[in-house]
C-alpha cells in the first residue's frame, strides 16, 4: 500500500504541474487543452503528453503550433522525469521560470517562434543531459551566458533571430559534441572565436547578420574537418581568408559576402570538391575567382543580389 501511495503521489505531481500550465494559458484557439486536459482523464492520455513505460511519469511535452497564448508557470519544474519540452510556434511570453532548472533529465528544449523575453538564463548551463537548445525567433536580449559552455552533451544551439548582444563566450567552443550553432540575425559583436581542439561533429556555423569585427582566426579551419556550411555574411570582418580553409573538405556552402575581406582568395579553395555555393560579393577581394572553379558547377555570387 505504501508503494502504491508513493506512485500515486508522483503521478498527481505531474498532473498538477500540467493543470497549472493550463491555467496559465489565456488563449487556446483550438480548445485543445480546454477539452482534453481534464482531471477525469489519466494524464498520460492527454494531448501532447507522453509518459515513460517504466515509471509512468511524464517524459515529454510536445504541443507545437496550437496558437496558445500564456506564460510558463514555475510548476513545470516539478516534472522531474521530463526529457523533451517542445512548445514551438505558439505565443508564450515572459521570462523562463528558474524552476525549469530542476529538470535534470531534459535533453531537448524547443521554444522556437514564441514571445519569450528577458535574458537567456544562466541556469540552462546546469542541465547535464541537454543535447538540443532551440530558442530562436523570440525576444531574448543581453549576452549569451558563459555557462552554456558547461553543456558537455550539447549538439545543436539555435539562438538566431533574437536581440542578443555582446560577444560569443569562448566556453561555447569547448563543447566537443557540438554539431550545429546558429546565431544569425542578432546584435553580437567582437571577434570570431576559435576552439583549441578538433570539432569532429561540427557541420554548421552561421553568424550571419551580426556585428562581428576583426579577422577570421588563422587556425579556425584546422579544427573543423567536417564543416559543411559556414555563414559569416553581413558583418564587419576584415583581413584575408586563411589558406587552411582548404582543410574543410566537406564544405558545401561558404557565405562571406557584405564584409570587408580583402586580398586574394586562397588558391586552395579550388580543391574544395564538395563546394556548391560561394557568396563573396561586397568585399575587397582581388584577383580572379572563376578560374578556381572552371570545371565545376559552383554557384558564385559577386554582385549586390542579397537583401537582408
Amino acid at each position: 500500500m505504501a508503494t502504491f501511495s508513493m506512485k500515486l503521489t508522483t503521478i498527481v505531481t505531474d498532473q498538477l504541474a500540467l493543470l497549472a500550465l493550463k491555467e496559465h494559458v489565456i488563449h487556446d484557439p483550438e480548445n485543445v487543452l480546454t477539452t482534453n486536459w481534464s482531471a477525469s482523464t489519466h494524464v498520460c492520455n492527454w494531448f501532447g503528453v507522453s509518459c515513460g513505460s517504466k515509471h509512468r511519469r511524464v517524459v515529454a511535452l510536445n504541443f507545437t503550433g496550437l496558437g496558445l497564448v500564456g506564460i510558463l508557470p514555475p510548476h513545470l519544474g516539478n516534472l522531474s522525469f521530463l526529457s523533451l519540452l517542445s512548445i514551438s510556434d505558439n505565443s508564450f511570453g515572459g521570462e523562463l521560470p528558474v524552476q525549469l532548472s530542476n529538470l535534470r533529465r531534459l535533453k531537448h528544449i524547443n521554444f522556437r517562434n514564441n514571445n519569450f523575453s528577458g535574458e537567456i538564463p544562466s541556469w540552462l548551463g546546469s542541465l547535464p543531459e541537454l543535447q538540443r537548445l532551440f530558442l530562436y525567433h523570440n525576444n531574448f536580449k543581453g549576452a549569451i551566458p558563459f555557462s552554456l559552455g558547461n553543456l558537455s552533451k550539447l549538439e545543436m544551439l539555435y539562438l538566431l533571430d533574437n536581440q542578443l548582444s555582446g560577444s560569443i563566450p569562448l566556453s561555447i567552443f569547448n563543447i566537443s559534441s557540438l554539431q550545429k550553432i546558429n546565431l544569425r540575425n542578432n546584435y553580437l559583436f567582437g571577434s570570431i572565436p576559435s576552439g583549441s581542439h578538433d570539432f569532429l561533429s561540427l557541420a554548421l556555423i552561421d553568424f550571419t547578420f551580426n556585428n562581428f569585427t576583426g579577422h577570421i582566426p588563422s587556425d579556425m579551419f584546422d579544427h573543423l574537418p567536417n564543416l559543411k556550411n559556414l555563414g559569416l555574411s553581413y558583418n564587419m570582418l576584415s583581413g584575408k581568408i586563411p589558406a587552411s580553409l582548404c582543410k574543410c573538405k566537406e564544405l558545401q556552402i561558404l557565405s562571406l559576402s557584405y564584409n570587408q575581406f580583402g586580398g586574394n582568395l586562397p588558391i586552395e579553395i579550388g580543391n574544395l570538391s564538395m563546394l556548391q555555393m560561394l557568396l563573396i560579393g561586397d568585399n575587397n577581394f582581388e584577383g580572379k575567382v572563376y578560374q578556381f572553379f572552371e570545371a565545376t558547377k559552383v554557384f558564385i555570387q559577386f554582385e549586390n543580389k542579397l537583401i537582408k
